[in-house]
């Protein structure tokens, strides 16, 4: 019927797998006929080169990530890097779309070939850390192998589960109201800003939509995090309680009001529909880099890909506060790099996570793109001479860190499934298949089975 709800049934299985099978890793080179055209191969760029020392064994490293090109194209240069350095080294090397990503990784994990380093959100480290894919890094923070001189702890902490250092945080970040300045200049209407309401927000893209004949005034956030986690939390709740047992609320109406608000908007044309919403979830096509909407809802770290994907210039402001005055805002780790449990080369793959963390060189390439540095070294090399998008970063989470609070707990081990679920039950509301109060039962009703797994 619709994209996302074709490959949701799949990816529930898949996740189910997860418990059962333990990952493991090969180093066979990953089939770069298979799928889609972004999978590569560093061989293919003249790269695997001889070692130079008897003692050191030629190797194969897999790394796969998620991104927009402008992330790709980085990280391949860096990965060029990292090889000229260590000739001994080869990293094959995978990228995805998001949504791709996020089933490949199920599909090779549950299959016992996910690869020796790849990408990870928070919502995803329990339940990957439960079916014993992670490798706890925390004996290579202790041995020093991983370089944690200039970066505090606090920045390490998004990455545990319990006791063990389960994914290594690239950078911080923190959700976002990307902007078109020119749009609000053009149409003479004061720019978003810290403390706006969520009627504020309304109201200023409605005045610029109508000034400028754009398309719609805003688009619709409906993430389970960043959209509805946000809404509770400006109320007093959070999406699960701190045993991550069950639900972090229960006032039903939260629920229906948050659904209702962008019901509403659609109807009033402020909106798009579910299906224009649907087609317009990548950086290169979201509504923003198109110049249909004047603002829309990011996270920090976007603005690098976001900006380019334009080729125009964005500002940033926090999103809109609760009508109480609370921002319900927190910072968070951007993406974190996690290591399989089960991979060959352990120090090896230690090495190069090292080198993503704590090259200055690296990072000048990365120039923010998985969010705000967390050594304290390249956040000051960086900031001078940094891309503009770069130093919107380091200044929105200045900014942000005077409204935020404190960053929720972790979801439980099932947290993947119902970000999943949530969207489903949205967007059948959004495609008129369900009433908001219908799709209230249905997520509590769903969400606490798959917690009870």
């Amino acid at each position: 019927m619709f994209g996302k709800f074709k490959i949701f049934s799949l990816v529930l299985v898949i996740m189910m797998a997860l418990t059962v099978f333990a990952a493991c890793s090969s180093d066979e080179p990953t089939d770069a006929t298979e799928g889609s055209d972004s999978n590569g191969s560093s061989d293919s760029n003249g790269s695997n080169e001889e070692a130079t020392s008897d003692e050191e064994e030629d190797i194969v490293l897999r790394f796969m990530w998620w991104g927009n090109q402008d992330r790709h194209d980085r990280t391949l240069q860096v990965i060029e890097m990292y090889e000229a350095e260590n000739p001994h080294v080869t990293i094959d090397y995978e990228f995805l779309g998001f949504d791709d990503f996020s089933e490949r990784l199920a599909t090779q994990a549950a299959g016992g070939n996910a690869p020796d380093i790849f990408q990870m959100v928070d919502r995803w480290l329990p339940q990957y850390t439960q079916s014993g894919l992670l490798a706890d890094l925390q004996p290579y923070i202790d041995s020093g192998a991983i370089n944690t001189d200039n970066i505090d702890q606090s920045a390490l902490d998004p990455g545990y589960i319990g006791d063990q250092l389960v994914g290594l945080n690239s950078g911080s970040n923190a959700f976002a109201l990307a902007f078109n300045p020119d749009m609000f200049d053009e149409a003479g209407v004061e720019y978003p800003q810290p403390g706006d309401t969520w009627a504020d927000y309304v109201e200023k893209g409605r005045a610029v939509q109508e000034a400028l004949g754009l398309d719609y005034a805003v688009r619709n956030d409906v993430q389970h995090d960043r959209g509805f986690g946000i809404w509770l939390r400006q109320h007093g709740y959070w999406l699960y309680n701190e045993e991550g047992t069950g639900l972090g609320w229960d006032d039903d109406q939260l629920f229906l009001d948050y659904i209702n608000f962008w019901l509403d908007l659609e109807a009033e044309g402020l909106a798009p529909p579910a299906d224009v919403l649907e087609a317009t979830g990548s950086i290169e096509n979201y509504l923003l880099v198109t110049g249909d909407v004047p603002m829309q809802i990011i996270h920090s770290n976007q603005i690098v890909a976001t900006s380019a994907a334009a080729n125009r210039n964005f500002e940033l402001t926090t999103l809109p506060f609760g009508e109480s005055g609370e921002s319900g805002q927190y910072v968070r780790a951007s993406l974190f790099f996690s290591m399989n449990a089960n991979t060959e080369h352990p120090d090896e793959v230690v090495k190069f996570m090292d080198f993503l963390t704590n090259s200055i060189e690296a990072h000048e390439v990365f120039q923010g793109d998985r969010g705000v540095p967390i050594s304290s070294e390249i956040r000051e090399h960086l900031y001078a001479s940094a891309e503009r998008t770069v130093q919107q970063q380091f200044e929105y989470i200045d900014l942000i860190s005077e409204h935020a609070g404190a960053a929720p707990p972790p979801p439980p081990p099932t947290g993947q499934e119902m970000d999943r679920f949530f969207e489903n039950v949205v967007y059948e509301v959004l495609y008129g298949l369900k009433t908001p109060e219908e799709a209230l039962e249905e997520y509590k009703r769903g969400v606490q089975d798959i917690i009870d797994r």
